[in-house]
């Protein structure tokens, strides 16, 4: 199992605690850097936060968020190893060509350590305030996805599709890892699901319990799906079990486990300090054990 967290490009997103938390994680053996990605929040807003069960998030409009990308290009300058990943950028806030550039000049920056989590994105008040269309959610990551293999494997291209449209055109550079770059579905529904095992991508859960993240892993299968699956899962709240749950997640079949919901600062170093001599020095037995 590979393990990495979640930058603190949220909250407290200053280069001094940014760094920090980068050279940590390389030092201490984490596998990956993952970034959660926003760019105009919304006062209010109506649609509801997926991951907890009041449908609100712990953040709101005041929290800075910086942006992801630049982010991980930030953690790529000052590290070898890592490697790195926005976790997820939701589609409903960017566009599939943009997309494909960032990606790519991330890829080359880092000499090939990017994988590229997407989602079709919940925050519809925060597209219609960047003016990004919100219809066909799905239909349109699935033809993203297109669209980013083509931009990193040929030098020029078109499209054709229901939602997006384009004549010949140049994405370059393309990638270090060309259209084998890793692609991540974000999203707990099974089209999602199925879009991930359609086009060979890995699935990305966000807190799921071990007997659901093998549930997803059945489902994948059976979709036709080979590519891995991730869970986020949140350390302060799971405090006293990282290792149990670790170990539950691997047994389950788990290929990634990102730490998130952490504290900042001093406390988000000393968290990743504790997990990493607890959990990564057993990490080679828990893969067997699983």
């Amino acid at each position: 199992m590979r393990i990495g967290p979640i930058l603190p490009n949220s909250g407290d997103p200053s280069r001094a605690n940014m760094l920090a938390v980068v050279r940590l994680a390389e030092d201490l053996g984490y596998d990956s850097l993952w970034t959660p990605a926003h760019t105009a929040i919304p006062v209010h807003f109506e649609s509801r936060y997926p991951y907890n069960a009041t449908g609100r998030p712990g953040w709101n409009a005041a929290t800075p968020w910086g942006d992801a990308f630049i982010s991980l290009t930030l953690a790529a300058a000052v590290t070898e190893r890592v490697r790195l990943g926005p976790s997820l950028i939701p589609l409903i806030i960017t566009d599939p060509l943009t997309l494909a550039k960032q990606a790519a000049t991330l890829d080359v920056y880092s000499e090939g350590r990017l994988e590229l989590g997407i989602g079709a994105g919940w925050l519809v008040e925060e597209a219609q305030a960047l003016g990004r269309p919100t219809d066909h959610r799905l239909g349109r990551l699935e033809e993203t996805i297109e669209i980013l293999r083509l931009a990193w494997s040929q030098e020029t291209f078109s499209y054709q599709g229901r939602f997006w449209s384009f004549p010949e055109v140049g994405v370059n550079p393309r990638p270090v890892q060309g259209d084998r770059l890793p692609i991540w579905i974000g999203g707990q529904g099974q089209r999602a699901l199925e879009i991930a095992a359609r086009h060979g991508c890995g699935l990305m859960l966000w807190f799921a319990e071990p007997d659901a993240v093998r549930d997803y892993l059945a489902r994948l299968r059976s979709a036709g799906g080979v590519g891995p699956v991730a869970v986020a899962m949140r350390l302060a709240r799971n405090a006293g079990r990282w290792l149990d749950l670790t170990r539950a997640y691997a047994e389950a079949g788990a290929d990634l486990l990102i730490l998130t919901g952490y504290g900042h600062g001093s406390r988000l170093t000393e968290e990743l300090e504790q997990f990493g001599a607890e959990v990564l020095p057993r990490l080679s037995d828990l893969v067997v054990s699983g």
